[in-house]
């Protein structure tokens, strides 16, 4: 039978569930809200009668950094980004690494994320809501796999907060800045051949940073991405502003990616730092290398290019990404608009 116990103190009101059934341990946990509890409650009771609940103890023995030491082994390595989801998880480990894996609950995790969006940066600032999206979706993530491995049963990861991000972002660069641009970065080994190819394709800086020479068939003119946000391989044009620049790179012996750090050749450089430098040679302002990508798309879509040609050069899987840009092209709209009209004429006829 549940038993459910109200308590009061410094850090305001809790509501404590005691589940005691003949055969089983004592089930305990706290709740911010009495609904919770109850809820949660009625569950843990039905699976009981179920016999599905695994036996509590066990799962005690579980702490967060165990799970986290468990998932960096066996899950991280085969991501698209696996040195950024293990800063994630590390950041989670010095957060939360102590607490067994049972008493982190949404509130807690919560409170984390909170926190972290308050946290000031380096420049004064916070940390943008994508960024800390990252952080939601890695310990959201290891909670589930938590559940897979049997270690947690009901981790309510539904109830985590998911920062809003704002994905209606459209800065793309004008027609007056696109040349002072160009000359800020002409000369950089990295950025100026990166800073081609993001205008010449719309691929993101992640799938232009982990391209390998194998994936670049210069006589065809085709460069194949597979390390893609939505896991879905495609092929883009090798821009032709893009082949003296590779051609001028001196590919390292045993190398594979086209822009390896110097540090360690299998990671991909950092152009973070040069990129800020050229923005403020060239007096831009508010501009972000993923901008590039946006205005590639509206450079196509007023070229008269389709919104379907363009999501498909961009790799979405949704129209409703694409369509953003659609006000970009009026006078294009307005060519479709002529051609009906002289349709409906023609049968009017």
């Amino acid at each position: 039978m549940a038993y459910i116990e109200k308590r009061t103190g410094k850090q305001g009101t809790t509501y404590k569930v005691q589940i005691r059934r003949k055969g089983h341990p004592t089930i305990t946990q706290s709740f911010a809200r009495k609904t919770d509890a109850e809820s949660w409650a009625r569950k843990t009771e039905a699976d009981l009668e179920r016999g599905q609940l695994f036996p509590e103890r066990e799962a005690q023995k579980r702490t967060v950094e165990d799970a986290a030491k468990k998932y960096l082994a066996e899950h991280v390595p085969g991501m698209a980004h696996p040195e950024d989801r293990t800063r994630h998880i590390r950041w989670w480990i010095d957060q939360v690494g102590e607490m067994r894996l049972v008493d982190l609950r949404p509130e807690v995790v919560n409170a984390k994320i909170q926190e972290l969006a308050q946290t000031p940066t380096r420049r004064g600032g916070t940390l943008a809501a994508s960024t800390i999206r990252h952080y939601q979706i890695a310990i959201t993530h290891l909670l589930n796999m938590a559940r897979k491995w049997g270690w947690i049963q009901h981790p309510d990861t539904e109830r985590v907060i998911k920062p809003k991000v704002d994905n209606d972002r459209q800065r793309y660069l004008t027609d007056e800045e696109l040349p002072r641009l160009l000359a800020a970065v002409k000369g950089h080994q990295d950025l100026e051949l990166l800073t081609v190819l993001a205008l010449g394709t719309g691929a993101r800086a992640g799938e232009l940073l982990s391209l390998a020479w194998d994936q670049i068939d210069q006589k065809r003119g085709l460069i194949t991405l597979y390390k893609t946000k939505n896991g879905d391989p495609r092929t883009i044009p090798l821009p032709e502003a893009a082949r003296p620049l590779l051609a001028a790179r001196i590919r390292r012996l045993g190398v594979r990616l086209v822009f390896p750090s110097r540090r360690d050749p299998e990671k991909p450089t950092n152009v973070r730092n040069a990129w800020l430098k050229a923005l403020e040679l060239a007096e831009i302002k508010d501009l972000h290398f993923h901008d590039l990508r946006h205005s590639a798309a509206s450079y196509l879509v007023q070229e008269g290019i389709s919104l379907v040609q363009v999501a498909a050069l961009l790799g979405h899987r949704d129209l409703k990404m694409t369509r953003r840009y659609s006000h970009l092209a009026p006078e294009h709209l307005a060519h479709l608009g002529a051609r009906l009209d002289r349709k409906i004429k023609g049968g009017a006829a």
